[in-house]
């Protein structure tokens, strides 16, 4: 017998696979028309500043190759929320293309747009279940870009049907963060630290018993031979930390426990007095083993000298369902189904960018994110293809510039100002 012929692959899958070389040879054009606009005027501009906003009317694959003479590699974030191609043709657009036609025109632009990216920029797309896994196993294999995160959104309230007829309730979004830096991480969230935390001491009530671990002059106490005194918060010298989880793994003294004390099987509650570890100043490090039936032991923390912060991992999952349910009055523009909530673009820009950066959408649709990053004092550049990017993303940043108090206006004091030029691409 013979073995079946494999099938011939599907487009989409092979162009996956083939890592999607659709780039063109380069043809960039020119903007043209180009208007200064600031709460009082409207002034023709030659070409623009190192420090102008811009906002181009054109098809975004030869508006990217126009800017990049123009503003070369400035870009600190890139996000975009490009078509979801989710089949529907009941839309402000029509979003019904084949999967490999929808991969081919995401990874032009991502392409395009790279030369304009700093070194360690962030590269941000949000988009839904119909083409995320594709689009991340594309971005996977992209040279240029290096995979950070996953982040899912809710954005819409688990109760809340949009149409009967659908198979299941579709309320989370994925947002995929790249960088062409292989070293970029996630920034960490910083927490100050609460001096409340610290309410124990330990006093020693015996001489306990010298023990050499790791080449270190350890002392052991009894569980007769020490107490742990509640002081009240902020009262204390100690916190306390239950030795658990990946805390056994990443952190130096779940690793010293895990290693040196945990297999001497001492009684439960005995202390152990660790030489040469910690930060707080102390010159050793506490250790207790678990209370009778307790499978963890916990380690005390002083104050630690070397920061006055706490930082901690942010989680891949966000809940924005509340503050896209308020999206519609924001900016006072109307978009139907297609604005992005400006405080969840506040986050975003905030997360990567520092005042005076640059942010860069290449879908501008109603404008959000060029009108957040406005009031957060960044430099923004939106492109959009069609006409809302005079009827609805420059008249929302004319608002913006009048001092406008929707979105997030009233969180971070906006009263107004700054300018944006607004261009074409020449046919």
């Amino acid at each position: 017998t013979r073995p079946m012929p494999s099938p011939p692959p599907r487009d989409d899958v092979r162009l996956i696979w083939q890592g999607m070389d659709t780039r063109t040879p380069s043809r960039p054009g020119r903007l043209t028309g180009l208007r200064r606009h600031t709460r009082s005027t409207v002034e023709p501009v030659d070409t623009p500043t190192e420090q102008d906003n811009l906002v181009v009317r054109g098809d975004n694959l030869p508006a990217l190759r126009a800017l990049h003479p123009l503003v070369g590699a400035c870009v600190r974030l890139v996000y975009i929320d490009p078509p979801y191609n989710t089949g529907s043709s009941d839309y402000l657009y029509p979003d019904r293309r084949s999967r490999a036609d929808w991969l081919s025109f995401v990874r032009e632009r991502v392409d395009a747009a790279l030369p304009l990216l700093r070194g360690d920029a962030a590269f941000v797309i949000q988009c839904s279940f119909h083409q995320s896994a594709y689009l991340e196993v594309m971005l996977d294999q992209h040279e240029g870009l290096h995979k950070v995160a996953v982040i899912h959104a809710l954005v819409r309230h688990p109760d809340r049907a949009l149409t009967a007829d659908k198979q299941f309730n579709d309320v989370v979004e994925q947002i995929l963060v790249y960088s062409p830096d292989p070293r970029f991480r996630m920034p960490g969230r910083v927490r100050e630290r609460d001096p409340a935390d610290y309410r124990w001491r330990v006093e020693a009530t015996g001489p306990g018993t010298p023990l050499t671990l790791a080449g270190r002059a350890c002392t052991v106490h009894a569980p007769g031979e020490w107490r742990k005194v509640d002081a009240g918060p902020g009262h204390g010298d100690f916190r306390t930390h239950s030795i658990r989880g990946s805390l056994r793994e990443k952190n130096s003294s779940g690793r010293f426990w895990v290693t040196h004390l945990e297999p001497l099987g001492l009684p439960p509650m005995t202390l152990i007095s660790v030489p040469g570890i910690g930060d707080d100043g102390l010159g050793h490090r506490y250790f207790h083993t678990p209370k009778e039936g307790n499978r963890n032991a916990s380690y005390f923390q002083g104050v630690p000298q070397s920061s006055t912060h706490t930082r901690l991992p942010r989680p891949n999952f966000l809940d924005v369902h509340a503050a896209y349910n308020r999206v519609a009055a924001e900016g006072g523009v109307s978009f139907r189904n297609g604005k992005k909530p400006e405080s969840l673009l506040q986050l975003l820009i905030e997360w990567f960018t520092e005042e005076g950066d640059t942010v860069l959408d290449y879908h501008l649709g109603s404008g959000t994110t060029s009108a957040v990053a406005h009031k957060l004092g960044r430099r923004h550049i939106g492109i959009e293809q069609r006409e809302w990017a005079e009827t609805v993303a420059l008249r929302r940043l004319r608002n913006v510039i009048a001092g406008e108090r929707s979105g997030i206006s009233d969180a971070v004091g906006w009263a107004g100002g700054g300018s944006v030029v607004y261009g074409e691409l020449a046919d």
